[in-house]
């Protein structure tokens, strides 16, 4: 498998095939692509839902139940994995690519793919939610853009009914073009377009066998409701996972925001502008007064030593294997603890960019038969067998600074083609989580920690 040059800041769903053929008989897509008739549709998941729109059988409350599984469940093994490094996974980004894959697979492959994504709902609820969740959280700030790039000397290779769902429910543009370098500049043009100049390249080559590339972009420009001024803006130090210490600028204020707490964590929510999103953080350590925070505070900004981990006071500051023990009751009771207790609050400007493989992870959530030649099915996607999951790459970016947030998450999605089987206080001086939130349904589109400051 050729590696792939995916920067941060999009979400990309890449399927790259062997050139085939197939069936001969053709249509016409509503972007006049060449596409082939499927024989049998009536096993298709896509012709199983009318629209996105359709009354389904799960309520709200359990689709947000059952995606928040999927959300903590991936936060926890990325945290688990990422010893004292920073982390940031945007979970949505990880739904979108993968369950526009899943609209193109059939029987078991389709069950554990969408019993991944969304546990315990019915599958026609579980693919729509993806295509729901994309219309409720964009807006001006959050923008998400689709297309589809098919190679013009391969047309003929995919379903219609496939590239319609995709191109009605994700609002995808479709197109076809020569796989070589002008192709690849006229995908990366549109990626610049669609993530506000953040990343002008995508990829480097087209290579003439490759099929079909799906490209999600996704990124987050926002301002605070109400911005740091420059007195609020103060040099300090940030001590690290691993016990040293990082030169930053903190972001200071009170009575601006809401305050968060648990039994095991402390944290805010602060609004962005609009007031349709919010930052939240998750900051170790049972709620405080005075008493204990700064005490903190002023041994580390004092010199003298202390352990990294106290269990009388419950600081904590190896972050990621706090949240890799999080679990789903930890996550929706401390958003539920929302109170207006005045806070004074501190946290550093920061700058972070990570990047993993999904594939063992999603394979340890459930989803086996899609990362396996001998298994996978993707029979509503094409007629060329076998496809399978090689691999899931994602990636992702997030500037916080005095006026706002920037962020952008990429999932790449590999499907392959083989002909052989194989007066409370919320310092943020120590490592921390934070969350960049919907704040109608309290989820998640992007989370991460910081253990050092870049």
């Amino acid at each position: 498998m050729r590696s792939r040059q995916l920067l941060a800041g999009i979400l990309i769903s890449s399927i790259f095939l062997s050139m085939g053929t197939g069936c001969s008989k053709k249509s016409k897509s509503k972007s006049n692509i060449a596409t082939l008739d499927q024989a049998s549709g009536e096993n298709a998941i896509y012709d199983q839902v009318a629209s996105k729109s359709s009354k389904g059988k799960t309520s709200d409350e359990e689709l947000k139940k059952a995606y928040s599984e999927f959300v903590v469940g991936m936060v926890n093994r990325c945290a688990a994995d990422s010893g004292n490094e920073n982390f940031m996974v945007s979970t949505d980004s990880v739904l979108f690519a993968m369950e526009m894959t899943a609209a193109g697979a059939d029987g078991e492959t389709l069950d554990q793919m969408l019993g991944t994504l969304m546990p315990g709902v019915d599958k026609e609820d579980a693919l729509l939610f993806a295509a729901d969740r994309m219309d409720q959280i964009k807006s001006s700030q959050l923008k998400i853009a689709n297309s589809v790039w098919i190679n013009e000397k391969s047309e003929p290779a995919f379903f219609s009914n496939y590239l319609k769902y995709v191109e009605n429910n994700f609002d995808a543009k479709i197109d076809a073009l020569p796989f070589d370098a002008s192709g690849a500049g006229k995908i990366n043009s549109w990626v610049n377009d669609n993530t506000d100049g953040m990343i002008p390249t995508l990829i480097d080559t087209l290579e003439s066998e490759d099929l079909m590339v799906l490209v999600n972009a996704l990124s987050f420009d926002a301002k605070w409701k109400k911005p740091f001024e420059a007195k609020n803006v103060e040099d300090g130090y940030f001590t690290r996972a691993d016990g040293g210490r990082d030169k930053c600028k903190y972001l200071c204020g009170e009575k601006d925001v809401t305050f968060l707490h648990n039994d095991k964590a402390t944290g805010l929510l602060k609004k962005y502008d609009g007031e349709k999103y919010a930052f939240m953080i998750m900051l170790p350590g049972k709620a405080q007064d005075d008493g204990i925070l700064s005490e903190l505070d002023a041994i580390l900004n004092g010199g003298t030593t202390t352990s990294h981990e106290d269990e009388d006071d419950g600081i904590t500051y190896d972050i990621n294997s706090f949240i890799a023990d999080m679990t789903v009751e930890d996550y929706w009771e401390f958003w539920e603890s929302k109170n207006s207790d005045d806070v004074e609050y501190e946290f550093p400007e920061f700058t972070s960019e990570y990047s993993t493989s999904m594939k063992d992870i999603l394979i340890d959530m459930g989803m086996e038969d899609a990362f396996d030649a001998s298994r996978a099915d993707f029979g509503n996607m094409s007629n060329l067998k076998p496809l399978f999951i090689s691999d899931v790459v994602h990636k992702t970016k997030i500037e916080v600074n005095a006026l706002g947030t920037k962020a952008a998450a990429s999932t790449g999605v590999i499907i392959e083609h083989n002909d052989v089987i194989l007066q409370r206080k919320v310092i943020c001086n120590r490592p921390f989580a934070y969350a960049i939130v919907d704040l109608e349904t309290g989820l998640p589109i992007f989370f991460g920690t910081v253990t050092h400051i870049e």
